[in-house]
């Protein structure tokens, strides 16, 4: 690694900055995290308790619910909460409780808030609890409590089972009850701590409260906060009581408690992992600043090794970087300059090679124009010198014996060039690809007899047989109309093509789900050089275009087009008698 070279300027950088924000991290932790994670936990219990505060005073909650609620309260936000009577009475503590019906059959319910030690609550949950097991409870009363509904026990005591809880626990004498469950609401081990246990001595130490400074901020609706340690294990708790307000006054105290000594606990652990850590961070981020220097550089480095065989005008050299960033379309861009500048004499020959052939295709297409023109005109020019002629005599008074004869013939070419001109429209629009399919379900076989009863004069005037073959025939999916039109042109070609008293063959053949069809005739054979010219408008093999002895050129025309509409494989073929003509639908 060069002093002066990229990758030490990029090394030292990085290396740089990180330290000096992983220097801001580390004392902004030491300094500021206890503090701040402590304002942003109270603070969040506080908003929390007002919310809670408004919702009790506006709702008429029955007790299951006001049970439910400090539940989901405590699950929340990891703190008791407790709803005491203004002279901090309990009424409502956390929701883990017993129903028993003693022996009066007075209804009766007992907190289980007293019994919050770990060995208690392994006791409790393994005594299985439930309703209709008769009990033995030594509970404290409040001592202002009249109706004695709730109470709070410090030893259960179930046949079979071990006592649950302790005597010691209580400052106030005991009391025995005897009855039967009627109900129970008990906690599962994930949630219940020592923290419950705590709550209940809190209240006990907390009132009666208060200075006479607390007692009006308390009506006046304030929150009242302070810290409290417990006597017994010196652990540091924050402590918030919120009046809830009803009519102008104050009805009940949400009193709710959280500890402070995880934060501390947490953070005085947190700072020696930092005195580990920060050795490590250093040596860490020297490492990984030089990996990062070394891996930005390397392509650059390579990107330039490159770019200089491309000044010495090496073309072959292919940059090897293919990652989807920007070093990687850097290296896209300098491949395909290479590329452009090597190829450059190459692609102008092409070009030069594609003009020739478009020209050419250009001069073509003019001269297909023309012969259209030259033939159109031929096959249109023949027809109306006859008609010219003839008319020409009946206008000159020609006898009446002919007079009749004239117009026979004049109507004869008349429907010659109607049929050329229906022929010419007809292949515009199939070469204009607008003609719409109207496909049904038929058979081909039907098809053909009918136009083979349709040209069954121009067959017996030569003499001619049609021999019909189907194997394994079925429906086909196509244009019937369309597909009558293409039997009926290359018929009357085959026709006007064989040997006098010949056959002509049909074959229908399946293949898979289409169908072949061939039409042999006996005759010339086309020659091979002509056999894709045949297609083209107005071709006729005899080139001194004899009207009697050809079409006008176009029906094969346009049976080209119907097939390629339907996407059909047709063709024609020599064989030894004849011409064979096939497609397949």
């Amino acid at each position: 690694m060069k002093r002066g070279g990229v990758t030490f300027k990029l090394f030292a950088i990085t290396a740089s900055f990180f330290m000096l924000f992983y220097a801001i991290v580390l004392l902004g932790q030491l300094l500021f995290f206890e503090r701040f994670y402590q304002n942003q936990r109270l603070a969040g219990l506080e908003k929390k308790l007002q919310s809670f505060s408004e919702q009790y005073a506006s709702n008429h909650w029955d007790e299951p619910r006001i049970t439910r609620e400090i539940g989901q309260f405590i699950s929340q936000n990891k703190a008791q909460l407790a709803i005491l009577n203004p002279e901090g009475k309990v009424k409502y503590d956390n929701f883990f409780r017993i129903v028993i019906r003693d022996d009066k059959g007075a209804s009766i319910k007992i907190s289980l808030m007293p019994l919050s030690a770990s060995d208690q609550q392994k006791e409790l949950l393994a005594a299985h609890l439930q309703r209709g097991d008769r009990v033995q409870v030594e509970a404290e009363f409040e001592k202002d409590d009249q109706d004695k509904d709730l109470i709070y026990a410090h030893v259960i005591k179930k046949a079979g089972m071990k006592d649950i809880g302790s005597t010691a626990t209580s400052e106030e004498p005991l009391r025995q009850i005897s009855g039967v469950i009627t109900d129970t609401l008990l906690p599962s081990p994930n949630l219940w701590n020592l923290r419950q246990g705590l709550l209940f001595f809190a209240i006990r130490e907390s009132f009666p409260l208060l200075t006479n400074e607390q007692r009006a901020d308390l009506q006046s609706g304030k929150m009242i906060e302070q810290e409290w340690m417990e006597s017994i294990t010196g652990v540091r708790n924050f402590i918030a009581v919120q009046p809830v307000m009803r009519d102008g006054k104050v009805s009940e105290l949400l009193f709710s408690i959280t500890s402070l000594q995880q934060i501390s606990e947490a953070y005085g652990a947190l700072r020696l992992f930092y005195v580990y850590i920060g050795v490590g961070g250093i040596v860490l981020i020297l490492l990984l600043s030089l990996i990062f220097s070394k891996f930005v550089t390397k392509p650059l480095l390579t990107l330039n090794k490159f770019a200089l065989r491309m000044a010495k005008l090496d073309f072959s050299a292919k940059s090897p970087i293919r990652s989807n960033d920007e070093f990687g379309s850097l290296s896209h861009s300098l491949n395909s300059l290479s590329e452009s500048l090597d190829h450059t004499l190459k692609e102008l020959h092409q070009a030069n090679e594609q003009l020739r052939a478009d020209m050419e295709e250009k001069q073509r297409m003019e001269q297909r124009q023309k012969e259209f023109v030259s033939n159109a005109s031929h096959e249109l020019k023949t027809p109306l010198s006859i008609v010219k002629g003839f008319a020409e005599g009946l206008r000159d008074g020609i006898s009446e014996s002919k007079r009749e004869r004239y117009l026979e013939v004049i109507l004869d070419e008349t429907e010659k060039m109607e049929e050329l001109v229906k022929d010419m429209l007809e292949l515009t629009k199939l070469e204009s690809k607008t003609i719409k399919l109207k496909k049904s379900r038929f058979m081909v076989s039907e098809l053909i007899e009918d136009i083979v009863d349709k040209l069954s004069h121009h067959l017996n005037e030569k003499g001619l047989k049609v021999v019909h073959m189907a194997a394994g025939e079925h429906p086909i999916y196509a244009d019937q109309s369309k597909i009558e039109q293409v039997l009926f042109n290359i018929l009357v070609n085959a026709i006007r093509h064989a040997v006098p008293g010949s056959e002509i063959t049909i074959r229908i053949d399946s293949d898979g789900e289409r169908l072949r069809v061939a039409i042999d005739n006996e005759g010339e054979n086309i020659p091979e050089d002509q056999l894709d010219d045949i297609w083209e408008r107005f071709y006729r093999a005899e080139r001194s275009r004899n009207r009697k002895t050809g079409g006008m050129g176009l029906g094969l025309a346009i049976v080209k087009h119907i097939l390629e509409l339907h996407e059909s494989r047709y063709g024609v073929t020599n064989t030894e008698k004849g011409v064979s003509f096939y497609f397949m639908l």
